[in-house]
C-alpha cells in the first residue's frame, strides 16, 4: 500500500491511498475493514467493487441500475474507460455475476483534494444491472441518526493498517460519533459534510481498500469511507462524507447524467 502523508497547520493527515494492484502505478486510494467478519454479498447486495484494469480499487454502492455512488477521491487521476464494476460477487477471485464497465463519472465541483472535502462521485455505467437476490440498489439517508447509534461499513479493504486485502467481503459494526468529539483529532480538517464512527477503544474501522464503500444504517446509505489517521487507531475514528449532507447533489447529478438507454 501507499500511503500519503502530509502536514496541516502542525496536524499529521494520512489519505489511504494505495494502489492495490500496483505500486509502481498511479496511487489508488483506499480504506479497509478491521476488526470485522466474512460476510455474503446477499446481506449487503448493494455493495459492488470498482475495478480498475481488472484489479479492484474501491468500493461503492449501486444506487440506480446504472449508477454507483462512491468516493471521489476513487477516481480522480484517471480514466473511466480504466474501469468497470462487480456487483453480486462475494469473493474477489470468483468469476463475476454482472460485470460492467463505467461509461463516465463525475465528481462533487467542490471535492478538495487538501482533505477529501464532498468526497463524493457518481460513476455512470455502459448498461444496467439486472437486479436480484444478490444485486439491489440502495437509498440514500437525508438525517443523521444520534450519536453512539450502531452503524455498518462493508468491503474489501485490509484486515489491518499495511496488510493485505481479504478475498471474502467484510463487514464490521461501529458507531457514530459526535462531531465536536472527532474534531478533537482532526481540527480543521473535519467538515460539515463529513461524520465519523468507530468504537472507542479502535480496533474497528475501515481501510485500504474500502474507500468509497458503504457506511449504512436502517438499510440506508450513511456514509462513504473517505479518510483517517491510519486505521483502527484509538482516538482517531474513520472519517466518511457525510450522506444527508451530499445527497441532494447525488440525487441532481444522478438524474441528470443516468443514461437513458432507448436513445443510444
Amino acid at each position: 500500500m501507499l500511503w500519503i502523508t502530509v502536514f496541516v497547520s502542525g496536524i499529521l493527515f494520512t489519505s489511504v491511498l494505495g494502489d492495490i494492484s500496483s505500486i509502481g502505478n498511479l496511487a489508488m486510494p483506499d480504506g479497509r475493514i478491521v476488526g470485522g467478519e466474512p460476510t455474503e454479498i446477499s446481506k449487503y447486495p448493494h455493495q459492488i467493487s470498482m475495478r480498475y484494469k481488472g484489479r479492484h480499487r474501491c468500493g461503492g454502492s449501486i444506487y440506480t441500475s446504472n449508477v454507483i455512488v462512491s468516493a471521489a477521491h476513487c477516481v480522480v487521476g484517471i480514466e473511466a474507460t480504466d474501469l468497470t464494476i462487480v456487483a453480486g460477487t462475494t469473493l474477489l477471485s470468483e468469476t463475476p455475476l454482472a460485470e460492467i464497465p463505467v461509461y463516465k463519472f463525475i465528481v462533487h465541483e467542490k471535492y478538495s483534494t487538501l482533505n477529501n472535502d464532498n468526497d463524493v462521485a457518481i460513476l455512470v455505467l455502459t448498461d444496467n444491472f439486472d437486479y436480484g437476490p444478490n444485486i439491489q440498489p440502495i437509498g440514500l439517508a437525508k438525517n443523521l441518526p444520534p450519536t453512539g447509534t450502531e452503524i455498518t461499513v462493508s468491503g474489501w479493504g485490509t484486515l489491518e493498517e499495511g496488510g493485505t486485502i481479504p478475498d471474502q467481503l467484510q463487514v464490521v459494526n461501529v458507531n457514530l460519533v459526535d462531531q465536536a468529539v472527532c474534531k478533537k483529532s482532526y481540527y480543521i480538517l473535519l467538515t460539515s459534510r463529513m461524520l465519523c464512527a468507530g468504537v472507542n477503544d479502535g480496533g474497528k474501522d475501515a481501510c485500504q481498500g474500502d474507500s468509497g464503500g458503504p457506511l449504512i444504517c436502517d438499510n440506508e446509505l450513511l456514509g462513504i469511507v473517505s479518510w483517517g489517521t491510519g486505521c483502527a487507531r484509538k482516538n482517531f475514528p474513520g472519517v466518511y462524507a457525510s450522506v444527508p449532507a451530499l445527497y441532494e447533489w447525488i440525487e441532481v447529478t444522478a438524474a441528470k447524467n443516468g443514461r437513458n438507454f432507448s436513445f443510444l
